[in-house]
């Protein structure tokens, strides 16, 4: 960075051109920083969509918005299945998911959270979470009948 003092002999140039580069850098950090959050636009209410009188089980978990913003980590998700401390799996109803088996994964050590965990092609589970324990078990118990 160039110096404030070696602007002021003459006619300043090189401290414009200093404080010019460093807002240049500035604006392209904030540029970069809006194309990497989807350029600004809102996120996903996964409150509002999970309690929503017209949301049903199937649409949730066939839910492509919903199931982008909820996604845990593969590495993450991989750990929480493997391991059987971390709580307990709830079969959800099988026409709950078109494309595979879904389960409720209830923590031992967060009683008002849950984490879906959807099948998908090939096998693979992925993790979705934390989410409200409450809406999730109303869900579940509106496919259920």
């Amino acid at each position: 960075m160039i110096d404030a003092h070696e602007g002021s002999a003459g006619s300043g140039g090189t401290y414009r051109r200093g404080w010019a580069a460093l807002l240049g850098g500035a604006g392209m950090l904030a540029l970069a920083a809006c194309a990497s959050s989807g350029g600004g636009a809102s996120k996903f209410d996964v409150d509002a969509f999970l309690t929503a009188s017209d949301s049903a089980l199937p649409e949730v978990v066939g839910n492509p918005a919903f199931l982008k913003a909820t996604l845990v980590p593969a590495t993450e998700c991989a750990v929480m299945l493997q391991s059987a401390s971390t709580g307990v799996l709830e079969d959800l109803p099988p026409s709950s998911n078109a494309r595979g088996p879904a389960w409720l994964l209830h923590p031992k050590d967060k009683p008002g959270q849950v984490w879906l965990v959807v099948s998908e092609a090939g096998g693979e589970r992925t993790c979705h979470g934390p989410l409200p324990a409450d809406a999730m078990k109303k869900l579940a118990g509106r496919a259920r009948g």
